[in-house]
């Protein structure tokens, strides 16, 4: 639940207990519209096979704001094993192997993301490389790790995202502190939202925090 609170200290206390549906991609802390920090409740220790490419992002706002990301995603050097969809609605829309080193899909965003996770023979040999008609890239498998690497595509927050996470990710629920700064001037709304495996958003409601007495 949300609320609004003086504090006259430098930094706050936030603690997050999550509890989610699916396994938890990633918890992203955020103050307004600036994300302050993001968790994984996996390391880099952990880090398998999997890869996901994520393509996410509208034209603009209100209508006629489709970004059409159809096209594909070939290696070379290493073959796909496995793949499954994420955020794929319309079952019209394909998304899967054509060969063992190729994929296709037809997809669109108006804001929200789509993509795939997709399983490789091997977890670091070759080039992955992804060809839309807005993002056109290459990528060596050795190169993708814990951290996103994004193309960007103009419009708003329009881009293609590729990151490696666990084989399997049990971690559904999550219990984190972590120390925030808080802002001399304005409000700090702060507040969390949680991308789960399966391409659902959990949000919170925010926490106001101002400068003031008490608290």
């Amino acid at each position: 639940m949300g609320d609004i609170l003086s504090y006259d200290g430098g930094e706050i206390e936030f603690t997050i207990d999550c509890h989610a549906t699916a396994p938890i991609e990633r918890i992203d802390i955020r103050n307004g519209l600036e994300t302050v920090e993001t968790l994984r409740p996996y390391t880099e220790a952990d880090l398998g096979r999997r890869v996901r490419v994520i393509w996410e992002g509208s034209e603009y706002r209100g209508r006629g704001r489709e970004t059409y990301w159809d096209g594909w995603a070939a290696l070379t050097g290493n073959t796909f094993e496995g793949v499954r969809p994420i955020n794929r609605y319309n079952q019209d829309k394909r998304c899967g192997p054509v060969s063992k080193s190729r994929l296709e899909w037809t997809a669109l965003t108006t804001g929200g993301f789509g993509g795939f996770d997709a399983w490789l023979k091997d977890s670091e040999s070759g080039m992955l490389r992804i060809h839309t008609d807005l993002v056109k890239a290459e990528i060596p498998v050795s190169d993708i790790g814990y951290h996103d690497t994004r193309f960007e595509a103009g419009g708003i927050n329009r881009g293609i995202r590729v990151f490696r996470m666990p084989d399997d990710n049990p971690h559904r629920a999550v219990t984190v502190k972590r120390g925030l700064p808080v802002k001399p001037d304005g409000d700090n709304a702060y507040y969390v939202r949680i991308t789960q495996g399966d391409g659902h958003f959990v949000w919170s409601s925010p926490i106001y925090v101002f400068r003031g007495k008490g608290g």
